[in-house]
């Protein structure tokens, strides 16, 4: 278990360094035993956290040119890992927008396509509906019933390509939620927006429900820019308190 933890530590920081932006694309990373002396981990601890990185295409390791770190559009970006290193050491601007837009391009369109199922499992939504209003008034977990209502509506769409994305979108969502609701106030405020979307799939409105999901993601887009700069300034804080020099390149 010991090993197992000092494993993901060393990934942990690893990972923070690349998307801190401490070494830029393609540039190379330090040798293991620099990498070592700093984490105060050995060389086999630091080529094991490699690999875990290699796997996840964020750095890429090559015979007699060392450890490079690869380009953003390298990495697995729908990792869940990935997605949390970003959010917790490298939440920039760029991923709010690419986020939010990366939402659009689907939700709004799933919507529409719900609201054209006859088939629609209009429980589904109107109990995780349901779950998020009781959350508000501290009963349940807001974050989960919120997940669970997008899902609903992804899963309603009744498009085998767009159902297959559940998984992929589940963390993203997730991310996007916990960043764009910052308290049980913006939750509160979100649900009009939210019983919106619900009516006019279940009414059968898709051109309703496309433009009501529209509103919705471009209200959480808000949200999550209006609290950017002071999540910038605290992540900014915390690297330079945990930043060590490393020798070498």
């Amino acid at each position: 278990m010991l090993l197992r933890t000092l494993h993901q530590e060393t990934v942990d920081r690893i990972a923070h360094w690349i998307v801190g932006g401490r070494f830029a694309d393609r540039s190379a990373l330090p040798t293991e035993d620099e990498i070592g002396g700093e984490l105060g981990v050995s060389r086999t601890v630091v080529r094991e956290a490699m690999r875990t990185l290699v796997a996840k295409g964020m750095v890429e390791v090559r015979r007699r040119h060392g450890t490079t770190v690869r380009p953003i559009d390298s990495w697995s970006l729908f990792d869940p890992q990935v997605v949390a290193w970003r959010v917790t050491g490298g939440l920039t601007r760029d991923f709010v927008d690419d986020l939010i837009h990366f939402r659009l391009g689907i939700e709004p369109h799933a919507a529409a396509l719900a609201a054209r199922n006859e088939g629609f499992d209009a429980q589904a939504l109107e109990d995780a509906y349901r779950r998020m209003s009781n959350a508000v008034d501290g009963d349940g977990d807001y974050h989960a019933a919120d997940l669970d209502f997008h899902q609903a509506i992804i899963l309603g769409s009744n498009n085998q390509f767009l159902r297959q994305l559940v998984p992929l979108l589940a963390n993203t969502l997730s991310i996007s939620f916990k960043l764009s609701v910052i308290s049980m106030d913006t939750a509160r405020a979100s649900l009009p927006m939210h019983r919106e979307v619900a009516d006019a799939i279940i009414g059968h409105d898709p051109d309703g429900a496309r433009k009501a999901l529209t509103r919705l993601i471009e209200a959480a887009r808000e949200d999550i820019l209006g609290v950017l700069p002071d999540m910038l300034w605290e992540e900014r804080s915390d690297v330079e308190r945990n930043r060590l020099p490393v020798q070498g390149p």
